[in-house]
């Protein structure tokens, strides 16, 4: 087997494995309808350490308490420069936008770094700044993107817990979702076909989480929940965005900024339970 090959394997595997992580999570959300307390009902708090999550395979109403983690994971950043303003650094994206490249901005401890790519290893987001600098004289800096471990003490029903457990990896998942489908696609690893069936199953499974957690959790729901709801509805929007792009340029660039803007969602979720 070669090692184009063998990379598209690779890809091909991470990608099958986040959505199978997505399907697992929400296979016991399926088929109900049953209408369950609100807020009063449910909560959440950070704890020290962390141990392990059971898995719950049927619904149950009994009230239950569960810890439930979330790893560190840090991406490596493809940085064009850092703004002390929003304005400044957005007017920077705008300048790539215009030019059909991907630009974000993320705010950081009241600055703004404006990046162009991210990427799950340090080598890979290496090579790609070693050949902007090359072939294109662009000068780039490498960023450690890291988003902290956080562990959580849920209480509530159990089907509720579920729900939560599994809408808590969802920004995460797709994030990384994007940023592999992106990386697949420049190294022509993978179709435009292939990707838009990806997305298509990320976006039935991420529809689901936000029907089910509606039907679950009454409102006034809990904080975590509206905001992984937010990030849902964020979510139709950027699948339709990415759907649209007519050609490959033009897809990855969609993917890479959608990627960002999910890790942004969800460094956000997570800053939100540390500080409670």
């Amino acid at each position: 087997m070669s090692r184009r090959q063998r990379r598209i394997r690779r890809r091909r595997g991470q990608a099958a494995g986040i959505l199978m992580l997505i399907a697992a999570g929400l296979i016991v959300l399926t088929g109900l309808r049953t209408h369950l307390p609100g807020r009063e009902d449910f909560s959440a708090r950070s704890v020290s350490q962390p141990t392990a999550t059971p898995v719950t395979s049927a619904f149950d109403e009994t009230v239950v308490s569960r810890q439930v983690s979330l790893p560190a994971d840090v991406w490596y950043a493809i940085q064009t420069g850092v703004y002390s303003s929003q304005e400044a650094a957005l007017s920077r994206t705008d300048l790539y936008a215009e030019r059909g490249a991907p630009g974000y901005a993320a705010e950081d401890g009241g600055k703004w770094r404006v990046f162009i790519a991210c990427y799950g290893s340090r080598t890979d987001a290496s090579a790609v700044r070693e050949r902007l600098s090359t072939l294109q004289k662009v000068d780039t800096h490498l960023h450690e993107w890291l988003l902290p471990a956080v562990t959580l003490q849920l209480s509530g029903m159990a089907g509720q817990l579920d729900v939560a457990e599994a809408g808590l990896t969802l920004p995460s998942q797709t994030a990384a979702l994007l940023r592999e489908s992106a990386v697949a696609l420049d190294a022509g690893e993978s179709s435009m076909s292939s990707i838009r069936d990806s997305l298509a199953s990320m976006d039935d499974s991420v529809t689901l989480w936000a029907k089910t957690a509606r039907e679950r959790f009454l409102p006034p729901r809990p904080v975590m929940v509206e905001q992984i709801l937010s990030f849902t509805d964020r979510w139709t929007e950027q699948y339709r965005a990415l759907r649209s792009a007519e050609d490959a340029t033009a897809l990855s660039a969609a993917l890479k900024i959608h990627a960002m803007t999910c890790r942004s969602a969800d460094s956000a979720i997570r800053a939100a339970l540390l500080a409670e």
